[in-house]
């Protein structure tokens, strides 16, 4: 199998580079989520119309470039069309960060940067393994919409955080009940929500290192494409307005809004 010149994975994120302090490198891989591909497949099954209209494919350098834009394209249509190849690629960059990184750094894997893709059913390695099978001793991580694959047995060393919006709120208070961990998008972080301890989710993105059974509170990252309009997101309910919460009851130390 031969591997194509652009790279799926990356690591220039803004975010994700928070967990450098902590020892950990993460490699990200952004798709063009929903249906913006050629083949018009939604790979973000479970997203509904106000994550579409705040989507973070159209924040940060996806936003600001189109020759990012165009990128994750790419390598979406290269996922649709030649999955087999495009998991192998995937094995491949992710042995070879292992390797460049011993010593310096601990590595982990997130593979749904704006996609919402069940990486555990692609059993296409030998011994009929997925890509987490093939790297036990390596964290991978996670969110997503879709509620059903937490019903089901996942790799141990696969996290996954429930992502909340305006259509799955009640499911997301019904998994939060049963101990998992959900992330919530606000105007401003809350110390608590619902009653449940609010963590504040933008210090870093390494997920699979938080306390359970918490919301994650991530905060509002604006688009900066043409013409967004990022008064959507709150009137949708997908962001959870929280402006006129008391400032006792939020994270004090609020900083500019970060790229993701």
């Amino acid at each position: 199998m031969t591997t194509v010149k652009r790279p799926l994975l990356s690591t220039n994120n803004t975010k994700t580079m928070k967990g450098e302090k902590l020892g950990f490198r993460t490699y990200i891989m952004y798709l063009s989520p929903f249906t913006q591909n050629s083949k018009n497949i939604n790979v973000c099954s479970h997203a509904s119309k106000g994550c579409a209209e705040a989507c973070l494919f159209g924040s940060g350098f996806g936003g600001i470039y189109s020759n990012v834009e165009q990128g994750r394209i790419r390598k979406t249509e290269f996922f649709l069309s030649n999955r087999i190849d495009f998991m192998f690629q995937l094995k491949f960059e992710i042995e070879r960060a292992i390797r460049v990184n011993e010593g310096k750094a601990i590595v982990t894997f997130r593979l749904n940067g704006t996609s919402d893709l069940p990486f555990e059913k692609y059993r296409v390695f030998e011994g009929d393994k997925n890509i987490f099978e093939m790297f036990p001793n390596v964290d991978f991580y996670d969110y997503t919409k879709n509620h059903i694959r937490f019903s089901k047995v996942l790799p141990s060393n696969y996290h996954l955080t429930f992502s909340r919006s305006e259509t799955n709120h009640d499911k997301a208070m019904e998994l939060l009940n049963k101990g998992f961990n959900v992330a919530m998008v606000f105007t401003k972080t809350p110390l608590k929500y619902n009653g449940f301890e609010v963590i504040n989710g933008d210090l870093d993105d390494l997920r699979f290192l938080d306390k359970k059974n918490v919301i994650v509170g991530l905060r509002y990252k604006k688009m900066t494409g043409k013409g967004a309009d990022n008064s959507l997101g709150v009137k949708s309910g997908f962001v959870i307005d929280t402006d006129n919460y008391p400032s006792e009851l939020l994270f004090q130390k609020e900083k500019k809004l970060e790229l993701v």
